[in-house]
């Protein structure tokens, strides 16, 4: 979405969309008649807004969405925008629901979900409760809305979820597979593991980082061993965000791969060190970073999982007093419940 519409990162209120109406690109815009958006829970109001004020501008008339046809798919129940530091009631008001364009949203909802098994059916139909709110609290504590999760869910403590989830899979199944996480940090410190235990030699890719600024003095306030232990969130994590690949071949100047989802699975591709600058509010300064726009996928953030389907997940649940070893896992085959 961010790169069809030109969305800038992040989205603001004031944010608008970097596509003029005579540029090659609106006038590819202008002639599309139906646009898709998958996953709509996840997208902020002002992205709706900036696509509005878009196509009223390229279409050049004050329609909504310029008399365009937006179909949005997706499940509230599921995750929502991203809000830093947000409180709940911060996250809903950022969604589309609470959107001015809502009310122009006719909705149809789905009501059988094709892909569950049988043998998975009330693990769906919990699901569906606990998207819907309505399963039964704990009754020592009420008021914190903290709920009872099956106990075949979890793992015991000298069980490893790597183990677990990864432990004499064929290579074939690797894609299929994945270990979710709440943060980036608990993310990139299983995926070091899953890696230790795969056999042949590790290549270590370096990154060139920088910030973009001629002030000497404000360089030599950021030294590169800081620059290097950054890791923005935000940062693209292939060639479209998602996509996973299998590495074939490791070169100096570019990494073989081949995608292993998608209508381009099977399709060999060269990913090469490319230049970026990721946008934190939090940084006093921008980030200039060279790198290979890949990261290994063993384990991910739960954000990142969403529109995917595996049929093996584990998720790492961190929580005060909890163990490395104590997480939630299931086998679940359905991408979604309704």
């Amino acid at each position: 979405m961010h790169g069809l519409f030109k969305l800038p990162v992040p989205i603001l209120e004031t944010s608008t969309c970097n596509v003029t109406p005579n540029s090659i690109h609106g006038r590819f815009l202008r002639q599309i008649s139906l646009y898709l958006l998958d996953e709509a829970s996840m997208i902020p109001k002002y992205a709706l807004s900036a696509i509005d004020k878009l196509l009223q501008d390229i279409c050049n008339n004050n329609f909504p969405f310029g008399g365009k046809v937006i179909l949005m798919g997706g499940d509230f129940r599921q995750i929502l925008p991203v809000v830093k530091r947000g409180r709940p009631a911060e996250v809903i008001e950022s969604c589309l629901k609470c959107s001015e364009h809502w009310q122009y949203v006719q909705r149809f909802s789905l009501t059988v979900n094709m892909r569950v098994q049988i043998e998975e059916e009330e693990f769906s139909q919990w699901l569906l409760k606990l998207g819907s709110g309505t399963l039964p609290l704990k009754p020592e504590d009420p008021l914190r809305g903290c709920i009872e999760i099956p106990e075949q869910c979890f793992l015991n403590d000298n069980e490893s979820i790597v183990e677990k989830i990864f432990g004499g899979a064929e290579e074939a199944d690797y894609a299929k597979r994945a270990i979710l996480t709440p943060t980036n940090v608990f993310s990139l410190a299983i995926n070091e593991e899953v890696l230790h235990r795969l056999p042949g030699d590790v290549k270590t890719y370096l990154s060139l980082d920088s910030i973009d600024t001629d002030d000497l003095n404000e360089i030599n306030n950021f030294p590169v061993e800081f620059l290097n232990s950054l890791t923005p969130s935000h940062l693209k994590g292939g060639l479209c965000n998602g996509t996973r690949l299998m590495v074939r071949a490791l070169h100096n100047n570019y990494i073989d791969g081949e995608v292993l989802t998608g209508v381009s699975a099977g399709k060999r591709v060269f990913v090469p060190r490319v230049q970026l600058a990721p946008s934190d509010a939090n940084l006093p300064f921008t980030l200039k970073r060279r790198q290979f726009l890949v990261r290994l996928a063993y384990s991910m953030t739960i954000n990142i999982s969403q529109g995917q389907t595996f049929e093996n997940i584990g998720c790492f649940h961190v929580k005060s007093g909890v163990t490395w070893q104590r997480v939630v896992q299931r086998v679940v085959l359905a991408k979604r419940c309704y």
